[in-house]
């Protein structure tokens, strides 16, 4: 008999994807000579669909698979006249897509809440984001094979959410690590689901559409024809028809779609990238604590170079978040590129609500796929509940040249009340080997420490922390985390940071980075690496003292063109956090860089002057070639004047035939006496030469 022993479950009744193709393929002969046990039988599979509706987890990727359960229950059955409650067909494929319970919602109902209808983000992290998206385009497959509707219709954002996934990509085509994520290559079965139902539903644009970026991620589809192995089991003889891509039309390319400036707010993730070349752009991703499966990392950041994320996050740990590890360490502050305060910042996580807000970024997130920037920035802010501080984190990519470029990095954090005790920057970086000396290559003269501990009563996730050396210094430091490549082109990530008083680094080792323990082709056992590590531990607060770093990746064959990154005193005469970077290239490029906390300060440097929270001028041979007003009203150097009425993102970048621009808001911009009226734009224009 069909009732038997089951343990009813509402997300891994694992048994269902056996049984009801085999009840579908065998009901002929049970009608035949068990005509009398069929009620029994549908009364089991209604028993199991009714104790997911009853008992299921509805706002999350576990909503979708008891909806799958219920929806193949539900084709099995006979009409609703067929039953004494009236519950049959009909009735389970409503409740799928129209219904809903306190615990099971109906598809759409579910769509409305977990996706951005703008970004088509899912507000999970990306592991399970996949997961839910997958779901959702099998049933679209499910609709149009079974029913002859198209889903879509009643849910329009399936195909853009599809659509939105390469933005999760890493130029070397991985997928961001936050949250309880595995970082894998992208899952392109939603992109098949979506050529498919355009093909039986004849819409042609969204074919050719889906069917570039299919060939585009895997390049192998078209000449495979789509051909995909099926593994043996009674459902082989439901599968639906093998695949048939369209050969007229062509791969898409990468860049076209991707952003430059991508920001999901229903997850608190914001990236910047400058390209999807594999071993030549730079891309950051950070993220807040916003959705499901998140972590507590408050502004985390995991950076790019060199054909992998070098600065990564931490991942979920061995016995994933049922673990010790999982509660102690790798879904903690210490385990994430992020800033710590009193070594007790946490909140709850799982499904977290702490996102960070966008102050102010450039490009807008809204900008045009494929079209890249000589500098993007975005400054958030965050409020970390625990010590009740504010931090804010304004990152920066800058590109200097076709294959080179480095990221700016400058944290601020303070309690709201005061008292502060210090403030951990942490850094984690692939490699097996960590240098730490001053900036002029000096020796700090580090030692062992017993410090970056519980001890103290801070977060356990410090006693994970092991091979600590400490020394107290004022000075601006280098730190250099290499990877032993078999090929001998090392890989390292370059760190400048500037000195302060009060400021004590670190050099450690943390637990492996779990994330990318499962993932083929890494240049080294993750699994018995552990993570080199950099901690700058401020005492009091790290506002008007805040952590300012300079990041570039390199490589032995393909070395770093910084020079040297120098952190000049700041001219102003209104008290706040001010910084000035000077950045010098070997090509003889000098960039200045200069960053207020309060865009009304007037803020010097040599003779550089700005308003703004993020101001830079590159400067080669002697000629201003690309100024950026980040969030400002006034850039002024000796040959280039940029004014705005109203805080505004200005990008002025000379090229081969004059100056081009690139505004918020309207300006003016004087260039050797000349004046403009710059209007505000969407893209680059034309200014004059």
């Amino acid at each position: 008999t069909l009732v038997g022993m089951t343990s009813f479950e509402v997300i891994h009744e694992d048994i269902l994807k056996d049984i009801v193709p085999l009840y579908d393929f065998l009901y002929g002969y049970l009608h035949s000579n068990y005509a009398d046990k069929l009620e029994i039988y549908a009364g089991a599979f209604k028993k199991w669909a009714e104790n997911i509706i009853a008992n299921g987890v509805p706002h999350n990727n576990w909503n979708l698979m008891q909806a799958r359960y219920v929806m193949d229950i539900g084709m099995i059955l006979e009409d609703n006249r067929c039953y004494a409650d009236g519950k049959g067909r009909e009735y389970y494929i409503d409740y799928v897509l129209n219904r809903s319970s306190i615990r099971q919602w109906s598809l759409k109902k579910l769509a409305d809440y977990g996706y951005d209808s703008n970004t088509g983000i899912w507000a999970e992290c990306p592991g399970y984001s996949g997961v839910v998206l997958n779901d959702y385009a099998n049933f679209t497959n499910l609709f149009d094979r079974n029913l002859g509707y198209d889903l879509t219709l009643d849910l329009p954002v399936i195909p853009k959410a599809v659509a939105a996934t390469p933005q999760y990509l890493f130029p070397n085509r991985m997928m961001c690590g936050f949250g309880d994520t595995h970082p894998g290559y992208l899952n392109t079965s939603p992109i098949i689901r979506m050529i498919e139902n355009a093909q039986v539903n004849g819409k042609k644009e969204q074919e050719d559409y889906f069917t570039a970026l299919l060939k585009c991620l895997k390049p192998d589809m078209g000449e495979a024809n789509g051909k995909r192995n099926a593994r043996v089991s009674i459902n082989s003889f439901f599968d639906d028809k093998p695949l048939v891509l369209n050969p007229d039309i062509k791969a898409g390319k990468i860049e076209d779609y991707v952003s430059p400036l991508f920001y999901a707010p229903n997850v608190s993730w914001l990236v910047q990238r400058n390209g999807m070349h594999p071993r030549h752009s730079l891309m950051v991703s950070l993220n807040g604590s916003e959705g499901n499966h998140m972590h507590a990392n408050g502004i985390s950041m995991e950076l790019y170079g060199k054909g992998y994320v070098l600065g990564p996050d931490a991942g979920i740990g061995l016995y994933l978040y049922s673990g010790l590890d999982y509660l102690e360490y790798y879904s903690q502050f210490p385990s994430h590129n992020t800033v710590c305060v009193d070594g007790i910042s946490s909140y709850p996580v799982m499904k977290s609500n702490h996102a960070f807000r966008v102050n102010s970024c450039f490009p807008a997130p809204v900008s045009k796929k494929g079209e890249f920037y000589p500098i993007t920035y975005s400054e958030v802010y965050f409020r970390e509940p625990e010590s009740c501080a504010d931090q804010t984190r304004l990152t920066s990519i800058v590109t200097t040249g076709p294959e080179t470029g480095y990221y700016v990095d400058i944290f601020r954090s303070r309690k709201v009340q005061g008292g502060d005790k210090m403030h951990d920057y942490f850094y984690h970086n692939l490699g097996q080997t960590l240098s730490l000396t001053g900036t002029d290559g000096t020796d700090l003269g580090l030692q062992p420490t017993e410090e970056l501990s519980f001890a103290g009563a801070h977060l356990y996730a410090y006693s994970y922390i092991y091979n600590k050396k400490a020394v107290q210094t004022a000075k601006d430091v280098k730190a250099s985390f290499t990877i032993d490549m078999k090929d001998g082109d090392d890989i390292s990530m370059n760190l400048w940071m500037k000195g302060e008083k009060d400021r004590k680094v670190f050099t450690a080792l943390s637990p492996m980075t779990e994330g990318y323990s499962r993932t083929p082709g890494m240049p080294y056992n993750i699994k018995e690496q552990p993570t080199l590590t950099f901690v700058a531990r401020q005492s009091g607060e790290a506002w008007s003292r805040p952590f300012v770093a300079i990041y570039e990746p390199s490589s032995v064959n393909e070395p770093g063109q910084i020079e040297s990154v120098t952190f000049p005193e700041v001219e102003c005469k209104d008290k706040g956090s001010h910084v000035a970077v000077c950045v010098e290239q070997r090509n003889g490029r000098k960039d200045c860089i200069l960053s207020s906390d309060n865009a009304s300060h007037l803020c010097g440097m040599g003779d550089m002057k700005a308003k703004a929270v993020y101001a830079l001028c590159g400067n080669k041979a002697g000629k201003e070639t690309t100024l950026f007003l980040g969030n400002g009203t006034l850039l002024q150097t000796p040959r280039v004047t940029i004014k705005s009425e109203k805080p505004a993102n200005v990008l002025l970048e000379h090229q081969l035939d004059g100056w081009y621009y690139e505004a918020s808001a309207d300006c003016t911009i004087t260039i050797k006496g000349q004046t403009y009226k710059a209007k505000a734009t969407k893209g680059l224009e034309y200014l004059g030469r």
